[in-house]
């Protein structure tokens, strides 16, 4: 994700809990939206707060989510991890200290850090209950690879010394930039979803476009890419035929289920959430209702962009936080603009179908 320098917008705490309908959908958006806003410059993430990921853990809910901003005592505008936390998932209280992760100096995500997975894992020792993997930048404005890190609270993290996905080959579907990764910890195997760009024109179906992929690990840290890969691709002429990226997945009645981003053609980039499930996380079946989750109507906050979904199931609901933008490209600083993190929710079907 690339931001430019901008006036920010407001602050974060909300109190209205009143929604209104997604057309088309189940889903519920929360009316007092965004419910995590960016912060004032110079901060850590006054140009944009998104890409989260949210747990519930210990009876509170917790987000990691990428902050654009400033970080002393580096004076290059880039991305990091912070972290909030919240009693209802609504109403949320930002970490005093973040960012909680930050880029390395001189390694291989000196250039920004984002797009992060989080588990709590409670059979792992208490130094490394929480483990996390994100998006590294590196090299060029395009070089993303995924690395890890883990930490006993979800706030102090140690980063595994160099990147545990990296991209493939040139003539490989992700040959260019991997982000945006999922991770389950599934019957004592690491499965992970994530999103590579082929930059590479090759002839080749996958030119020019971004897919989902799919790898597994014995330990979170050495992993095997499916052979098959991607196992999430675009749809010619759809609302998802460039880019279908930065999935969350999770397992329920022993069937997996995926809401992922995907963009279209077109000047304005409209982003929306797509949902696709599977019996075996390899073979995935898209929703004929696809988007279910839309970006808004023209002068809403999410206007443009209403993706990039972190989903949990919590009291018989099925709750959403997504990343949401009401403009592309953005507009000259200072004018304000919205790039925030939302919430939407619906009532858990009770078909193997969750959307």
């Amino acid at each position: 994700m690339k931001a430019s320098l901008m006036l920010l917008i407001a602050p974060i705490v909300i109190t209205s809990c009143h929604q209104h309908e997604a057309p088309e959908s189940g889903w519920k958006k929360e009316a007092s939206n965004p419910v995590v806003r960016k912060g004032s410059p110079p901060s850590y993430d006054f140009i944009n707060v998104a890409d989260c990921e949210v747990v519930f853990d210990d009876g509170v809910y917790k987000m990691w989510y990428t902050a654009g901003g400033e970080v002393s005592p580096n004076p290059e505008l880039h991305n990091s991890i912070a972290y909030a936390t919240s009693d209802d998932g609504i109403h949320w209280q930002k970490y005093n200290d973040n960012p909680v992760l930050d880029i390395s100096e001189d390694a291989w995500d000196s250039l920004g850090i984002e797009t992060v997975a989080v588990i709590v894992d409670d059979a792992a020792p208490a130094a490394a209950r929480f483990k996390l993997w994100y998006a590294g930048q590196t090299f060029n404005d395009y070089r993303y690879e995924i690395g890890y890190a883990y930490s006993p609270d979800g706030i102090h993290w140690t980063k595994h010394p160099g990147a545990v996905v990296t991209v493939g080959n040139a003539n490989e579907w992700d040959n260019c930039f991997i982000e945006g990764p999922t991770v389950i910890l599934d019957d004592g195997q690491y499965k992970m979803w994530y999103a590579g760009y082929d930059c590479e024109v090759n002839d080749q179906s996958t030119d020019g476009k971004v897919n989902i992929g799919y790898a597994t690990s014995a330990d979170g840290i050495t992993w095997t890419k499916y052979a098959g890969n991607p196992v999430l691709t675009t749809t010619a002429g759809d609302w998802d035929a460039v880019t279908v990226q930065d999935p969350t997945v999770l397992k329920h009645n022993g069937r997996y289920h995926m809401w992922y981003g995907g963009v279209d053609v077109g000047e304005n980039y409209f982003q929306q959430t797509g949902y696709a499930s599977s019996d075996d996380g390899i073979h995935w079946i898209k929703s004929s209702a696809n988007p279910v989750v839309r970006r808004g109507k023209s002068g809403t906050w999410d206007a443009n962009t209403a993706s990039f979904p972190s989903v949990l199931i919590k009291d018989g609901r099925l709750k959403m936080w997504y990343t949401g933008k009401d403009v592309h490209p953005l507009p000259a600083w200072p004018a304000p603009y919205f790039w925030d993190v939302g919430y939407a929710e619906k009532p858990l079907p009770s078909s193997d179908e969750l959307d």
